[in-house]
């Protein structure tokens, strides 16, 4: 009773959400250059998303770790769809780097589409290099940039190899990397059963400055041993 409570309210919830975000989208494209109201609009949706379900709570630690008008690249473990939602805890303007395959999903990859978030097009080099291009503009003029190096969503609930596009981003646009490890989105929604009570887990940690002295495979390696370590750790 509780799966079809939460999961009747969430549809209908982000139908209502869409077609406002939708009317707010046009009215501010002309001058909202970095999609700010879109994205406070979608702050505000993902919150909710989580506050729908009366079960289920979120816990954050780290949000001293940001350094408030700084742009970063992002970079987390990625366990299921409802990492989306609950990166919006994070308290500044970002772009989503996603395959270009997502922007086509009804409501959800259409929002990506308005936000002018970053596609990338698998199996070659000029779909990479336009991703760093526009990923790299956007850090220059103060948006972030979330990726997941994982590059799909686990299969098991651990955390996988990291693949090193977003630290080819780092070594090409010198900006800090900011590691988030996140937990409890992978059993949360199965089988269209959801879990309650359940909470879920975004842990902030320090961010990593541009080292030129690094190489992309060891950037690559510490991304996955500070996100690892803060995994294994929650879960003793």
């Amino acid at each position: 009773m509780k799966s079809i409570y939460y999961l009747t309210t969430f549809i209908l919830f982000s139908i209502v959400l869409f077609l406002a975000f939708s009317v707010a989208w046009l009215f501010a494209y002309p001058f909202d250059r970095h999609r700010i109201v879109s994205h406070e609009i979608s702050r505000f949706w993902s919150k909710w998303i989580y506050r729908l379900n009366p079960w289920w709570r979120v816990r954050v630690s780290g949000m001293e770790n940001i350094e408030k008008g700084k742009s970063y690249i992002v970079v987390s473990n990625h366990q299921a769809m409802l990492d989306i939602p609950l990166l919006y805890v994070l308290p500044f303007n970002f772009k989503w780097v996603s395959k270009e395959e997502v922007f086509h999903i009804p409501i959800f990859g259409w929002v990506l589409a308005m936000h002018d978030d970053i596609a990338i097009k698998r199996g070659g080099s000029a779909g990479a290099k336009k991703m760093l291009d526009k990923s790299n503009r956007m850090l220059k003029n103060g948006v972030s940039v979330i990726i997941f190096p994982e590059g799909t969503r686990t299969k098991t609930g651990k955390i996988g190899r990291f693949h090193q596009g977003a630290f080819l981003l780092a070594r090409k646009s010198k900006a800090d990397i900011l590691p988030v490890m996140i937990d409890g989105t992978f059993d949360a929604i199965k089988d269209w059963k959801v879990k309650t009570p359940h909470s879920f887990t975004v842990k902030i940690m320090e961010a990593v400055p541009y080292d030129p002295e690094l190489t992309i495979e060891e950037i690559s390696n510490l991304m996955q041993q500070k996100i690892g370590a803060a995994f294994e750790q929650l879960h003793r």
